[in-house]
């Protein structure tokens, strides 16, 4: 209440000022307009009595109410632009009052500022160390993911090359193995044929007493036992190639599986 009471009185007396500069200011206005009229007046009894200097004739009273007409929008301008002057100076010190005032408190906030500053900077290179360290972690994972994956490719290229010297090598058992065959599937054909001979043979006579018959069926006893052998062998052969073959093919699909 204290302070209302106070306000209110230093405002009634700030008002009462201000009325008071008013009416002195509105005072002096009048004399200077008055003493304004009187010299204007003065200059216009003077014109009155001047004499052209070219002509010798006196001044048209016209000419001189020009004169005094222009003078007096010169004299108006004069005093807009004094009085605007007046302002801006006013306006200026109040500017200058304002920014020393906020120099006088940024002065206890200046050093405040810069240490939330330099804290805030502190966080944020914190974070960046951070990034970085991920960053060079992230590089590092992709160095070691593109070494597999080369590694990988290589491998399933030598897989692929093996698969294919295996194909061929297949390729030239199978004719082999047919070929074999082929000879088997004859050998066995003779071999019947033999046999039905010699049964026929040994109808019309015993085996005893044919040594070179018994010698000629031996040796081709032997030659088909040795083709059968033969067969046998290369029957092996084919089952284990398959084998291979299938082996490497599973490789090749487990790279490519690794590679995906």
């Amino acid at each position: 209440d204290d302070r209302e009471l106070e306000n209110e009185l230093t405002q009634k007396d700030a008002d009462a000022r201000i009325n008071e500069e008013k009416e002195k200011m509105e005072e002096k206005k009048n004399l200077a307009d008055e003493a304004t009229a009187q010299y204007f007046e003065f200059k216009r009894s003077v014109a009155k009595q001047a004499v052209n200097s070219r002509s010798g004739k006196p001044l048209a009273v016209k000419d001189i109410e020009n004169c005094i007409t222009n003078e007096k929008k010169k004299e108006d301008e004069v005093i807009a632009v004094r009085l605007e002057n007046i302002k801006l100076m006013n306006k200026l010190k109040k500017r200058e009052t304002q920014l020393k005032q906020k120099e006088e408190l940024a002065d206890g906030l200046h050093l405040i500022d810069f240490e939330q500053l330099k804290i805030e900077n502190q966080t944020y290179n914190e974070k960046i160390e951070e990034r970085n360290e991920e960053l060079l972690k992230l590089r590092k994972k992709i160095t070691t993911t593109v070494q597999v994956l080369t590694h990988v490719k290589e491998k399933l290229q030598f897989v692929q090359g093996e698969n294919a010297g295996q194909r061929e090598i297949l390729k030239h058992v199978e004719f082999e193995v047919a070929k074999k065959r082929d000879i088997l599937s004859r050998t066995k054909q003779a071999r019947d044929s033999l046999r039905i001979d010699n049964v026929k043979l040994r109808k019309k006579c015993g085996l005893i007493g044919q040594e070179a018959l018994l010698r000629d069926l031996e040796v081709r006893k032997d030659d088909t036992d040795g083709l059968n052998k033969a067969i046998e062998d290369l029957q092996n052969r084919h089952i284990e190639l398959l084998m291979q073959v299938d082996g490497v093919r599973q490789k090749v699909d487990a790279a490519k599986v690794h590679t995906m």
